[in-house]
């Protein structure tokens, strides 16, 4: 433990005092003086190895220098060096070229500096990381939204307009100065001569994980993708003969990343009423199993700590711990369990009308109706080229392409309807996409939970495809609006309809949504199991200039209380109409 946890005990000491008026509280100040010196006076032995470092799958490698501290060979370090080389080497594989880091060095602190100017600011002194602007140093570019939804520019790489339109209305609130923590969490930040480092899993959770990226080291080599994940897995750990337990050092090292990561990390701490994890893995008896070095013990009480009490449903745990033979018991959650419930109800009743080819578009008397369970869209796609119909499980694609036969001549559309009723979330792009072609003006609003940033992007999408953002891409004002949700519709099958419900322009039909409103974040643990998480971009709506988040969901205009009575759209085409006047 360094200086700043031993200021924080301190403190806490005199405070206790205060409060209580007893001064027979046992603080040593020279035996605390004395450990102070001697661990700044601690000469650290590092033992720099070079590993093969996976990028995706094992067909593409590089080198990388990872750092060992004190003999502790299960817990690798990355010297500031190494962090710029992973860095750049990810970023351009992302086709990001200008991404850069400069490194400098003063005393105790080494800061990484984006070609942007943002930095992160490494302070071994007292164990902290400091971002001036987090969402600034993790921003892919410039050119990008500081909390980017659409995931596109307004233009193609030959300069014409392209997808969206961005208004310069969109609105950006910088966040605070955001400080990681490591010596109040027990993770010790190392400077040692010229080289300054900080643990690999940090970096995995705090840097790379924004890009939808994890690592898992396993001693022998380091791998890199989303969730951990990578298209050879099984094929590398499957028959690697591991210890049958976690050294003490990883436990009590996986247990603190694990605190630091989701206390920086998990976007529904207040909504949950968590005010730090440490404290509520000892509130709800996870503590000691968290810190058991049996990995079946350990990752049992992981997959119960997501499933059972978190329970939110975007957070699930996704992969063992390479180092856990047998199987897990996978109990749900009364939340996943209620959603599960509803999802076969409402597709068993969706079943029993059309089997399993449900149309995705289908025109019934007066009424379109714009059906899918996913959000799909492929950020680099140029929707220009092809047919759209000939991939209609793209959400985009079949947008376009009932958009063009809802406003094709002498068409008998007056009602549009989009069915979420099945809809488990997605690919916010697809979702931006949806809401412009419903509304013309669309807006998602973001707050994002660890530097505070709040940020309202407004745009308008090319659903004629003619390069132009103006009201012959939008629905509204032609036709009567319509969407149906139940409690399966989460996620961005939630985000849509709060939009919807709060524009006041589209009626709302079912049952109450299913909630959702974090971005899901991929994380992996320091011995190799993966989750995922609910985010730290908290998916809100504004009224009055105010942010909302909408993990509660939306109540319907007007209820539809069965099932069956979703599908039945003859009937249900009739009561649209009634209610419309018609």
């Amino acid at each position: 433990m360094k200086t700043g946890k031993r200021i924080i005990s301190l403190l806490l000491a005199l405070v206790l005092i205060s409060v209580t008026g007893c001064a027979n509280i046992n603080v040593n100040v020279e035996d605390t003086e004395q450990q102070e010196t001697s661990d700044t006076g601690h000469v650290y032995e590092v033992e720099d190895k070079t590993l093969p470092m996976y990028l995706g799958s094992l067909d593409e490698q590089c080198d990388v220098e990872l750092s060992f501290i004190d003999g502790n060979t299960d817990v690798p370090y990355v010297s500031a060096e190494s962090v710029k080389n992973i860095m750049c080497t990810l970023m351009a594989d992302l086709k990001l070229s200008e991404y850069d880091l400069t490194i400098e060095k003063d005393g105790d602190t080494v800061s990484l500096t984006r070609e942007s100017g943002y930095p992160m600011i490494i302070r071994c002194d007292d164990d902290v990381i400091d971002f001036l602007d987090y969402d600034g140093f993790i921003r892919k570019t410039e050119k990008d939204t500081l909390i980017d939804s659409v995931e596109r520019t307004g233009y193609n790489d030959n300069g014409e307009p392209d997808l969206f339109q961005i208004s310069d209305t969109s609105y950006e609130r910088y966040g605070d100065e955001v400080y990681v923590d490591a010596g109040y969490h027990g993770i010790d930040l190392v400077h040692q001569d010229d080289g300054y480092y900080i643990p690999l899993q940090l970096l995995s959770d705090i840097i790379l994980s924004q890009y939808g990226i994890n690592s898992i080291c396993d001693g022998s080599a380091v791998y890199l993708g989303p969730g951990g994940s990578f298209d050879n897995y099984d094929e590398v750990f499957k028959n690697t003969d591991y210890p049958k337990e976690r050294s003490a050092a990883l436990a009590e090292f996986n247990y603190n990343e694990l605190c630091l990561a989701l206390d920086s990390l998990y976007g529904l701490k207040e909504q949950h009423d968590i005010t730090d994890f440490d404290t509520l893995f000892y509130q709800i008896g996870l503590k000691d199993r968290l810190l058991s070095t049996d990995p079946a013990e350990y990752n049992q009480a992981l997959y119960d700590f997501i499933s059972i009490h978190l329970d939110d449903i975007h957070s699930v745990y996704t992969r063992k711990s390479y180092q856990m033979k047998g199987s897990l018991d996978q109990r749900q959650g009364a939340s996943l369990a209620a959603s599960l419930a509803s999802d076969d109800r409402q597709k068993s009743a969706r079943a029993a009308v059309y089997g399993d080819n449900v149309p995705a578009y289908e025109e019934v008397g007066n009424t379109a109706y714009i059906t899918f369970d996913q959000f799909f869209s492929v950020p680099s796609k140029d929707y220009y080229e092809g047919d759209p119909k000939e991939d209609l499980e793209d959400t985009i694609n079949l947008m376009i392409y009932s958009f063009s036969q809802i406003t094709r001549a002498d068409s008998p559309v007056e009602n549009v309807v989009l069915d979420l009723s099945c809809n488990c979330g997605g690919s916010v792009q697809a979702a931006a996409f949806v809401i412009a072609a419903f509304l013309g003006d669309g807006s998602i609003s973001v707050r994002d939970t660890m530097s505070g940033a709040l940020v309202t992007q407004n745009f308008r999408a090319d659903l004629n495809l003619d390069r132009k953002f103006d009201d012959n891409d939008t629905l509204l004002g032609k036709y009567n609006l319509v969407c149906l949700t139940s409690l399966s519709s989460f996620s961005c099958g939630n985000l849509v309809p709060s939009v919807f419900k709060n524009s006041q322009q589209v009626l709302m039909l079912g049952q109450k949504s299913g909630g959702g409103s974090c971005k899901v974040h991929n994380l992996t643990t320091a011995d190799g199991a993966c989750f995922n998480l609910s985010g730290p971009s908290l998916m809100s709506y504004t009224r009055n200039g105010a942010f909302y988040d909408i993990d509660r969901g939306i109540e319907p205009d007007f209820v539809i209380p069965s099932p069956a009575q979703f599908y039945d759209r003859e009937n249900l085409t009739a009561y649209i109409n009634e209610l419309y006047g018609k």
